[in-house]
C-alpha cells in the first residue's frame, strides 16, 4: 500500500511528507524519533523492477563509500514491509539553480564561485573513487543551509550489464538537457561526461536557463552533439568573462576540449575568483551600486597609510575611485581623469573639456568617462583615445556597462545608451528633471532616480519605459540587493532623509514592482548625498550631518547608528564584516558591519568628498586636496 504521512518506519522514521518521486522511489521528509532530527529518507515503490532494486541498493553502497562533505551522505538502512529504505540528510537550501542567475553584485558572484568550486571538488572525490555520476542535475546537486551544493542520486553511477547494453544499442540514460555530446550518442562515458553537465548545470546557474532547450528530447540531444552553445555572456551580461570562458571550456564538444580533470576545474573557479575585479571597475561594486566590494583589507583594526599620491587637482562628489588590473581611476576638478596604479604610481592622465566629478568605469584595457563639458569619452589606458559622444548637458552619472551598451545620465534628466565599441547612440530616454545619480541594471531593467522625485525603469536594450513611481527628491545613487527567485529589494535614499526599500520582481523577463511595492520606509531626519549600501540582511544610510544609521534589510528596524563630526557627501562601502566611511572632516573609520562597533580610525588634514574604493586588500581614497592615499 502506499506510504504516506504519519506513518512510522520500523518503528523509528515518521514520514511528515512526500518531497520528491521519480520512477522507481519516492523521497519523504521523516523525523528520526531515536534522535530527534529531521532526514530525507529514500523508498522503493512497490512491485519495482529487479534492476530498478539493484540499482537502488548500488546507490546505498557508492553512498557508504563516499566521504566528503559535498556528496550527501547515508545514515541509515532498513526494510518496511519488503520495501528498501534509507536516510540521508535533509537538505533544505532547494536545487542549486536557485543561486541563479548571477547578477552585478558581488555576493552574487561569491556564492556562485563558492559554490561552483565546492561542487567541483566533490566531483573530484567521486572520480577519484572510479566513478562516473552519468546523471548530474540542478536537481542532484542541493543546497545545505549553509549555501554550498552536496551531489546526491547516484542511481546511474555504476552500470549493470544490461544497462551497458542499452547504452551500447543507442538508447542513452540521464537528463537531456545536462547531457555530454557523447553521452547523448550513447558512445560511451567517463569524468570529462560529468564535467560537461556539470557545465550544463552551472551555466543553467549563471543564465537562468540551460544551454540548449527544445520541444522534445531528442531536439535537445541533437544541439548537444551539434549546435555551438550561445555565449553566456549574450544570454546574460552580468556572468564575467572569466565565468563565461570556464563554462564554454566544460561545454566543449570533445572531451579532450575540457578540463583535464575536477580537481583542475575547482581550481580554475578559485582562478576566476582571483581575477574578478568587475565589481571593483564599476561606481558601487557593480550595476546593482550595492555598496558592496569584495575586496577590502581583511583585518582593518591595523591598517596604516602605505602610499600617497598627487593627482592633478581636487576631487569632489559625486566622484569615486574605482579599480580593475592594478589600475585605480578618479576624476578630477582640473578636467583630468588620473589613472594610479595600485602600487601610488601615476600611470597616467586622460584630458577632458571640463571637471570630471562623474565616476569612471574601467572595462578591459580601456576607461569610459564623463565630464562637465557632456563628452562621454572612452580611452585605452595608456591615453590612447577610442571615441567620444557628445550629449547637450554635464555628464553626472557613472557610466553603467552592460553588455554592448554603456548608459549615462546628463544633468538635463537624459539617460542615455550609447554602443559601447563605437560611442555611436542607440537610444535616449528623458526623465522629468535633472540628474545626480548613476542608473544601476536589475532583471533586465535600467532603473535610475531623478532630481524631481521619480524612479524610473526602462528596458535596458531598448529604453522603452516599463513603469515609474513617485518616490522623493533623490540626488543620491540607489543600491539594489537581489534577494533570489526573481526578487530584489532596492533602497532609495532620498534628499530630504526618507529611506525607502522597494520590492521588485521579475515578470515577463523585466524587473517590475510587486503588489506589495514598499517594504519599509524610515526617516533618517537629515539630508542625504550618499548613496546607501546594502550586503546581507544589514543596509547602512549615512545623512550629510554625519548621522550613520545601520537598518535591517526586510523590516527597516534599527540595528546600530554611528555619528561622524563631518558631514557625509561620500558614500559608506561594505567589504567583508566591516564597512568604511569617510567625512569631508577628514576622518576615515572602519566600523563592525553588525554591531557598529569601532574598528579603526584616522583623521587626516583633508576632506573627503569622494566614494573610497576597497579592493585588493587595501582601501584606497582620493582626498579634496587632490590627494590619494592607500592604507593596508
Amino acid at each position: 500500500m502506499p506510504l504516506s504521512a504519519g506513518q512510522t518506519l520500523t518503528g523509528r522514521y515518521l514520514l511528515r511528507g512526500p518531497i520528491g518521486e521519480g520512477g522507481s522511489a519516492q523521497v519523504f521528509r521523516a523525523t528520526d524519533l531515536h534522535l530527534g532530527r529531521d532526514v530525507a529518507l529514500k523508498v522503493l515503490h512497490e512491485q519495482v523492477h529487479f534492476l530498478d532494486r539493484e540499482r537502488f541498493l548500488r546507490e546505498v553502497r557508492i553512498l557508504a563509500r563516499l566521504s566528503h562533505p559535498g556528496v550527501v551522505a547515508i545514515h541509515d538502512l532498513g526494510q518496511e514491509d519488503g520495501r528498501d529504505f534509507f536516510t540521508m540528510p535533509l537538505l533544505t537550501g532547494g536545487p542549486i539553480s536557485s543561486l541563479g542567475p548571477l547578477e552585478d553584485a558581488p555576493q552574487s558572484l561569491e556564492r556562485f564561485l563558492d559554490a561552483a568550486a565546492f561542487v567541483s571538488g566533490a566531483l573530484g572525490h567521486i572520480h577519484a573513487e572510479g566513478l562516473v555520476h552519468r546523471d548530474l542535475t540542478p536537481g542532484n546537486v542541493l543546497l545545505g543551509a549553509d549555501g554550498l551544493p552536496r551531489i546526491m542520486d547516484f542511481g546511474l553511477v555504476s552500470m549493470s550489464e544490461h544497462t551497458r547494453h542499452l547504452t551500447r544499442s543507442g538508447v542513452t540514460l540521464g537528463t537531456p538537457q545536462y547531457m555530454a555530446p557523447e553521452q547523448a550518442r550513447g558512445s560511451g562515458v567517463g569524468p570529462s561526461s560529468d564535467l560537461y553537465a556539470l557545465g550544463a548545470v552551472l551555466y543553467r546557474v549563471a543564465c537562468g536557463s540551460p544551454p540548449f532547450v527544445g520541444d522534445n528530447d531528442q531536439s535537445v540531444l541533437f544541439q548537444h552533439v551539434y549546435e555551438q552553445v550561445l555565449d553566456p555572456r549574450d544570454l546574460n551580461p552580468a556572468v564575467p568573462d572569466q565565468v563565461a570562458q570556464v563554462l564554454l571550456h566544460l561545454l566543449a564538444k570533445k572531451p579532450e576540449g575540457r578540463p583535464p580533470s575536477a580537481q583542475a576545474l575547482a581550481e580554475l573557479w578559485v582562478q576566476a575568483r582571483l581575477d574578478g575585479r568587475a565589481a571593483a571597475a564599476q561606481y558601487r561594486g557593480g550595476r546593482t551600486r550595492s555598496g558592496a566590494q569584495a575586496g577590502g583589507p581583511p583585518w582593518p583594526g591595523k591598517l596604516r597609510e602605505r602610499w600617497s599620491a598627487a593627482l592633478p587637482g581636487e576631487v569632489t562628489w559625486p566622484s569615486a575611485v574605482v579599480g580593475a588590473g592594478g589600475l585605480l581611476a578618479v576624476g578630477t576638478r582640473s578636467g583630468q581623469l588620473a589613472l594610479i596604479s595600485s602600487s601610488g604610481d601615476l600611470h597616467a592622465t586622460l584630458p577632458a573639456g571640463d571637471e570630471v566629478t562623474a565616476p569612471a568605469t574601467l572595462i578591459g584595457s580601456s576607461v569610459i568617462y564623463g565630464a562637465w563639458d557632456g563628452a562621454l569619452r572612452r580611452a585605452n589606458v595608456d591615453g590612447t583615445p577610442e571615441w567620444t559622444h557628445q550629449t547637450r548637458a554635464e555628464l553626472t552619472g557613472a557610466p553603467t556597462v552592460w553588455g554592448q551598451r554603456v548608459l549615462v545620465t546628463s544633468r538635463d534628466g537624459h539617460l542615455h545608451a550609447v554602443d559601447a565599441d563605437s560611442g555611436e547612440l542607440a537610444w535616449a530616454y528623458r526623465t522629468d528633471g535633472p540628474i545626480a545619480a548613476s542608473p544601476l541594471i536589475w532583471g533586465g531593467a535600467a532603473l535610475i532616480a531623478d532630481e524631481n522625485g521619480w524612479l524610473h525603469a526602462l528596458d535596458a536594450a531598448s529604453g522603452t519605459q516599463l513603469w515609474k513611481v513617485e518616490v522623493g527628491v533623490t540626488h543620491a545613487t540607489p543600491a539594489l540587493m537581489p534577494m533570489g527567485h526573481g526578487e530584489a529589494a532596492l533602497i532609495v535614499a532620498t534628499w530630504p532623509g526618507e529611506v525607502h526599500a522597494l520590492h521588485l520582481q521579475i515578470q515577463a523577463g523585466r524587473a517590475s514592482l510587486a503588489p506589495e511595492a514598499v517594504l519599509w520606509s524610515y526617516d533618517l531626519e537629515d539630508e542625504i548625498w550618499a548613496a546607501p549600501a546594502v550586503r546581507g540582511e544589514t543596509v547602512v544610510v549615512a545623512g550629510w550631518g554625519g548621522q550613520v544609521q545601520a537598518l535591517t534589510l526586510g523590516s527597516g528596524d534599527d540595528v546600530w547608528s554611528h555619528r561622524l563630526e563631518g558631514r557625509v557627501t561620500a558614500s559608506p562601502v561594505i567589504s567583508g564584516a566591516h564597512v568604511y566611511l569617510a567625512s569631508e572632516l577628514g576622518e576615515l573609520c572602519a566600523l563592525n558591519l553588525h554591531t557598529g562597533g569601532l574598528v579603526w580610525n584616522q583623521r587626516e588634514g583633508a576632506g573627503v568628498q569622494a566614494t573610497p574604493l576597497a579592493d585588493g586588500g587595501s582601501l584606497y581614497v582620493a582626498f579634496m586636496d587632490g590627494t590619494m592615499r592607500a592604507y593596508r
